[in-house]
């Protein structure tokens, strides 16, 4: 108890003005973050999207003026400290390399635009909506429970920002509104290739027809501000061979990006119909 008290009235007299302004910096700080929540929260007509953005940018760019701050306020200490504490500062940082290999990774994000919030991604095992952007971590709400699946699980997946310096990233949506899909369709040679293709062809076009317009011109935006080759917005079926028994469609279509499953299952549901009538009329 002697000893704490010793530690206390040593810092009183000697860092009072330091600890003073340092107490005054966190406190401005949380009252910002608190007023900016509250004024974000009673912006209703803003989309929820982008109050969001609006609220994580402000939580990172507060802790990194807090981190600033505190570095000002003690920079003649620290840099006293600096010298004899070299040896110390060396194990820190073995210490602490998971940690700055993750604040890397935020900066290396940041740097190359791989992803922002609504993006939906792919990094080594996980999938999903970025619903949270942090310096230390991602926070993604899980697409799945498989690749070809493409609806909302429920879960929230987090992961250090470590992993984007060693693993790619795929943004499935890195077109936009309008993202080409691919839908693979196995089938048994007991229906011929051209009938399963004909079949398939149709209930594309079908389910396609509605965005066509809109997918082309949004597609030709797209060209012209990235400076890429864009692929044709017409269906597209390729026929592959997997052994002797079957062989499988891989069906190419562009369709809006919310609406994958939508139509991806109005194309398979209307596809089954044709293929098995018998089966459809049960």
């Amino acid at each position: 108890m002697r000893t704490l008290l010793d530690l206390i009235d040593f810092l009183r007299a000697n860092y009072s003005h330091e600890i003073v302004r340092s107490l005054l910096l966190v406190l401005t700080l949380l009252i910002i973050r608190i007023v900016v929540d509250r004024l974000l929260a009673a912006s209703s007509s803003v989309p929820v999207e982008e109050r969001r953005r609006w609220s994580i940018n402000t939580r990172n760019g507060l802790f990194l003026a807090g981190l600033a701050g505190i570095g000002f306020i003690w920079a003649n200490e620290l840099q006293t400290l600096a010298v004899s504490m070299l040896a110390f500062a060396a194990a820190l940082i073995l210490a602490t390399k998971e940690l700055i290999m993750c604040l890397s990774g935020g900066v290396v994000r940041q740097m190359s635009d791989s992803y922002g919030l609504g993006d939906h991604i792919e990094i080594g095992a996980v999938r999903g909506r970025v619903v949270d952007i942090g310096l230390l971590s991602t926070t993604v709400m899980e697409i799945g429970p498989n690749h070809s699946s493409h609806q909302m699980t429920g879960r929230a997946l987090t992961f250090p920002n470590s992993l984007l310096l060693s693993t790619p990233v795929i943004r499935e949506n890195y077109m936009g509104e309008y993202v080409m899909h691919i839908i693979n369709v196995p089938l048994a040679y007991t229906v011929p290739p051209a009938q399963g293709e004909r079949m398939l062809m149709a209930a594309a076009e079908h389910a396609c027809l509605p965005h066509m317009d809109a997918a082309k011109q949004h597609m030709e935006d797209m060209a012209k501000r990235y400076l890429v080759d864009i692929p044709s917005v017409e269906p597209r079926i390729s026929i592959q061979p997997v052994d002797e028994k079957r062989y499988q469609l891989i069906l190419r279509i562009a369709i809006p990006a919310r609406e994958r499953q939508r139509v991806e299952q109005a194309i398979l549901h209307q596809f089954m119909a044709d293929c098995y009538p018998a089966f459809a009329a049960q």
